[in-house]
């Protein structure tokens, strides 16, 4: 096994779309299963988690309708784009100082939000130069002992 100097343990891609239906159809085509639609007031997003049995979650992130939210640039230049991966973390601030001792350039991209998708855990946000966009969801997902909800339990 490889040594895992930052702590960070793969969650997630983040898909960002303008609408989701397509993308739900793309994923349960391909046997994923969708999480219900929640929104989320403090990243002012839609969200939905898909899962798959072997293959990687995607995260479905989609505006609010008309209310302006952080990913409206990238989806007005492009209809769904992977813009985002996301990575558990028992100490998110331990992490950040292993990539910046790792000679990285890290820099926030957000304060930290509790989020509704993952039952208020926190979540930061993270430029990291030459990488692209990272969140950190604090926490152990074995400790959490709870799983998105379930399609028809939408927020």
């Amino acid at each position: 096994m490889r040594d895992n100097r930052f702590g960070l343990n793969f969650h997630h891609f983040g898909l960002a779309v303008r609408n989701p239906d397509d993308a739900f159809r793309y994923l349960q085509s391909l046997g994923y299963t969708v999480s219900a639609t929640v929104h989320d007031p403090l990243q002012r997003v839609n969200l939905a988690l898909c899962s798959h049995p072997e293959m990687p979650r995607v995260e479905v992130v989609w505006p609010p309708g008309a209310d302006p939210s952080p990913i409206d640039k990238m989806i007005q230049r492009h209809s769904g784009l992977v813009y985002h991966l996301c990575y558990t973390a028992e100490s998110p601030e331990r992490a950040v100082t292993a990539i910046e001792r790792a000679g990285l350039n890290i820099v926030a991209a957000s304060t930290s939000k509790e989020a509704v998708l993952f039952g208020g855990r926190e979540v930061s946000f993270f430029f990291v130069e030459n990488v692209g966009l990272i969140e950190i969801i604090r926490g152990d997902p074995a400790e959490w002992g709870d799983e998105p909800a379930e399609p028809g339990d939408v927020t």
